[in-house]
């Protein structure tokens, strides 16, 4: 910065006449100097006679003009600062900035009339020229007078009859000023002059978005626009963009519907959609998105289509929908008989060997499906994960020596990433369902040290379960017929091991591992479809264990139940009872989103 301002002065002391001295610059160039150090310093009336004398000698060269300004402006000396602009406003008294600056010092000094004044004879020197509004424009925006901006540059428009004129402008000052439905209008405008700046639009629009009311006035704003002009692609796609941001997926897809007609775009947008929903936790408005892209018949993108519904039902299924479980393994079937030789037909198998396991417990079809993928596609990245999954259906089937050895082989082929932790958190589980659990603590040691990894909660949990709830006697015999119960649960054996909860319940005790037994118990009555049980266990779980580290688990279990059984205003409470009972939560953000998609707020 120095070093520009240097050059700038030495080449404005080039203009000084040749006969002036016989070594003029660098006498020019020490005052400047000292000058300059003393307005950094803060000295200003020190500098003041400095830049007077440079400026009566050579009152052509800005630099002086405009730092001598600044030295009045900054003592308060601004009837000296207005003769300054003045004489040089004689040089050229057509020129709009010398007004202006005249106005800004004369509002400075307090002097609002005047100022007023000043603005509107800048404006008279070129009034049909958008040069000179933009100029007064700026010196008002510098003073904060930002509703006399606006009308300046509405005046502007008026002036030079160009509506589309400083459109930009005059969105970012109503938004500076809370007028939002106005700047909504202006970018509407600004848009519409060119529908390829809709990106740039909603960078603009973006920081504005924070509360419901602004979201609220652009959604009016835009949906009247799209009414006017239902065949503008860039009013439609901004509208969905903005119920998006509010949270409103349903309307979102109505959008998305017309905009995908409008576009001919073949199902194409809707999927994008759905995949945003269903990233954003909007499920059934996804689920609705893919169905719209089905019933378009046959399509580019329809294998895509049924692929992403049937794991959004997967997914819901894992979460105990029996129902929509069959529904997605009707849907994979389909895949696999309409598109036999699809190039993802290796990923088919894989999910519909996951519902045969997880979800329907069919051993044998899972068997089949697992062997066949295995077999068929072995350097196939997917059949990595179905030998993940033939460890966990030889544990299903109690075998598990058989299990330790899938996933031992596991751990030693990939070493690393996502599947390698999740194959040597199943061995920590193995250890811990026999009771091994200083084996188990030892592979968890090393899972909990990469605290980003996903399956680094799950380890943590572990090991403060081991930690916690060993004793009282040198076997850990509680803790040990827990890991039974475990095991029976990740075997589907729902029945028995609630049969050997209630077992240890009876003669445990007290003893810190109750409030994982109830937590269990709660778990398997959901898996049993006990869902009353299940929810009066958790809802209860706060009172009988308050001292409970679980209680923030219990709860958010119990309001997503409550969600699940249509109970959306009790789910509600539930989901504040987490958010004021466990502020340091890990489940908070999560209780927040769902509260926010139980409101309509967000998604």
């Amino acid at each position: 910065m120095k070093l520009r301002w240097l050059i700038k002065v030495a080449l404005l002391l080039s203009v000084v006449p040749a006969g002036y001295a016989q070594d003029p610059d660098s006498v020019l160039m020490a005052r400047y100097r000292t000058a300059e150090s003393l307005l950094r310093a803060g000295q200003y009336a020190q500098a003041v006679p400095l830049l007077e004398a440079l400026y009566r000698t050579h009152p052509q060269v800005y630099v002086f003009y405009d730092r001598l300004k600044q030295a009045y402006e900054n003592l308060k000396r601004y009837d000296d600062a207005l003769a300054l602009v003045e004489a040089q406003r004689k040089t050229d008294p057509r020129n709009p900035a010398w007004l202006a600056e005249k106005g800004r010092l004369l509002d400075l000094k307090g002097d609002e009339a005047a100022a007023r004044q000043a603005w509107e004879a800048a404006l008279q020197t070129a009034p049909h020229q958008s040069s000179t509004y933009r100029i007064v424009y700026q010196t008002l925006v510098a003073l904060r007078r930002f509703d006399e901006a606006i009308e300046v540059l509405r005046r502007a428009q008026r002036a030079l009859n160009a509506p589309a004129l400083f459109q930009l402008e005059l969105a970012y000052l109503y938004g500076l000023t809370g007028r939002y439905a106005e700047a909504f209008e202006a970018y509407r405008a600004f848009l519409q002059e060119d529908p390829r700046r809709l990106g740039f639009v909603q960078s603009r629009l973006e920081p504005l978005l924070d509360t419901p009311t602004v979201r609220k006035a652009g959604i009016a704003v835009f949906e009247r626009a799209v009414r006017q002009e239902p065949l503008n692609p860039a009013f439609r796609q901004l509208l969905a963009w903005l119920y998006l941001r509010h949270g409103d997926y349903a309307r979102a897809l109505d959008v998305y519907r017309a905009l995908d007609r409008l576009e001919q775009a073949q199902g194409q947008l809707l999927l994008q959609f759905a995949l945003q929903a269903s990233d954003a936790g909007a499920t059934e408005v996804a689920h609705q998105a893919l169905q719209a892209v089905l019933e378009q018949g046959a399509t580019p993108i329809a294998w895509e289509a049924r692929f992403e519904l049937a794991r959004l039902l997967e997914a819901q299924a894992l979460q105990g929908d029996t129902a929509a479980g069959q529904a997605a393994w009707q849907h994979y079937q389909a895949l696999l008989n309409t598109y036999p030789t699809h190039p993802r037909t290796p990923e088919v198998c894989y999910h519909l060997a996951r519902l045969a396991l997880h979800v329907r417990h069919d051993i044998a079809a899972a068997d089949s499906l697992l062997n066949t993928l295995i077999n068929h596609y072995p350097d196939h990245e997917v059949a990595w994960q179905a030998r993940f999954e033939q460890g966990q259906l030889a544990l299903q089937n109690g075998h598990l020596g058989a299990a330790r050895l899938a996933f031992l082989r596991l751990l030693e082929a990939r070493r690393s990433g996502p599947l390698a932790e999740a194959a040597r958190y199943q061995l920590a589980l193995l250890d811990f369902y026999d009771g091994a659990f200083d084996a188990a603590l030892a592979q968890l040691d090393i899972l909990v040290e990469d605290a980003a990894s996903d399956i680094a909660n799950d380890a943590l949990s572990l090991r403060v379960l081991i930690q916690e709830n060993r004793g009282p006697d040198s076997l850990d015999t509680p803790l040990r017929r827990y890991a039974q119960a475990a095991l029976l649960a990740a075997q589907y054996q729902l029945k028995a091991a609630l049969d050997t909860l209630q077992h240890i319940k009876r003669d445990l005790g007290p003893h810190p591992l109750t409030d994982e037994i109830a937590l269990l118990e709660a778990r398997l009555f959901r898996q049993q479809g006990q869902l009353n049980e299940a929810l009066n266990l958790l809802l209860e779980f706060p009172l009988r264990y308050p001292q409970s580290p679980l209680g923030d688990q219990a709860l958010f279990e119990a309001a997503r139940l409550q969600e699940a059984l249509g109970q959306r205003e009790a789910a509600m409470r539930t989901y504040l009872r987490v958010l004021a009972e466990h502020p340091g939560s890990p489940l908070v953000p999560e209780a927040r989103r769902r509260l926010r998609q139980l409101r309509g707020e967000e998604a």
